[in-house]
């Protein structure tokens, strides 16, 4: 009796991650012909072009400077998290060159940092992988109370110094409360848990989901010391890249007084951080679509700045990407080979 016909091979992981990326990239060429289609209906080139060029690039410049403090920052607190073991020098150049990969690719910044980190120092994966855990943690953090500030700030007719401390209070509470569930992890859990109990409509298999969820987010494996230092780091790193968001927007003739330049350049640094960068297209409907939903500005506004912000970073990183190879001895293709 003949044997049956072998099943087709699952398709391999390169072949799947190959499709995947594809994928990405025409996901994100979709989004750069809709801007393209909602700047032609929405939006005065001409006017738009005035606006880039009676910008004042010397006070963009000045912003630049607060980039690159935040970038430096940046490698501080993850070579801090990696135990201080590897090479500052080396692993700052490692760190530099994985951020050009997410402005060219739709490959994330948190597996291209992890794998050349892990490949181009003494730091191990598994170092780098838990290392970079910690950091989006707190970079959630610090996403959900600018975010709450953004908000705070945005409902205020005015700006005055009463509003913004009782913003700024409102935000050291949300961090406050984050840092009070991560270090009683299991009283939260517990009480969670002891919560969808009470809720009608959840059972069990769908409470132990959410528990089990809550519980990863809040567990990490790093001392509450340890945790303390790369949060402040990550407040002053945060602090930098605001000004420089904040006099990017300043140097530029938007029409726009300083509370809404204030809000707008907030919301922009909770959406698309520096430390988060993305693909043209990507990046503008990102922090485009939301603050028009808030109400923080027009498209007419926003589109100029969210691409004065783009090409900065672009331009930033691109450089910094150049000198890191150089020192690392690598090619560009072989980043994007690893």
């Amino acid at each position: 009796m003949p044997n049956p016909a072998p099943s087709p091979a699952a398709p391999a992981p390169s072949q799947a991650s190959k499709r995947q990326s594809n994928s990405s990239y025409w996901i994100a060429g979709i989004v750069i012909i809709l801007l393209v289609i909602a700047t032609a209906l929405f939006v005065d080139v001409q006017q738009m072009m005035h606006v880039m060029r009676c910008t004042n690039y010397l006070l963009a410049l000045a912003g630049i400077v607060f980039l690159l403090a935040g970038i430096f920052l940046i490698d501080v607190r993850w070579w801090w998290l990696l135990g201080r073991q590897p090479s500052f020098k080396r692993l700052s150049h490692a760190a530099n060159a994985s951020f050009i990969v997410p402005i060219l690719t739709p490959i994330p910044n948190y597996v291209s940092r992890v794998v050349i980190t892990g490949q181009t120092t003494e730091a191990t994966l598994p170092q780098a992988t838990t290392s970079m855990m910690v950091e989006r943690m707190i970079a959630q953090i610090m996403r959900i109370a600018t975010i709450v500030l953004t908000i705070s700030l945005g409902v205020q007719s005015t700006m005055s110094p009463g509003s913004m401390i009782r913003s700024m209070l409102i935000s050291v509470a949300v961090l406050a409360c984050y840092l009070l569930a991560i270090r009683y992890v299991d009283a939260v859990t517990s009480g969670v848990d002891r919560l969808l109990t009470w809720m009608p409509g959840i059972n069990d298999c769908w409470r132990g989901k959410i528990v089990g969820a809550v519980q990863d987010a809040l567990s990490i494996e790093v001392g509450m010391k340890d945790l303390l230092l790369a949060l402040g780091v990550t407040i002053v790193m945060w602090t930098f890249f605001f000004l420089f968001h904040l006099l990017v927007i300043l140097a530029m003739p938007l029409g726009l007084d300083i509370h809404a330049n204030t809000t707008i350049a907030l919301g922009a640094l909770a959406l698309t951080p520096p430390s988060a960068p993305a693909m043209l297209g990507i990046y503008q409907i990102s922090q485009i679509g939301p603050n028009l939903i808030l109400r923080l500005g027009t498209f007419e506004q926003l589109l100029p700045y969210s691409l004065m912000l783009y090409f900065v970073q672009a331009i930033v990183w691109m450089l910094l990407t150049i000198w890191a190879l150089r020192a690392l001895n690598m090619s560009f293709i072989d980043l994007f080979r690893k």
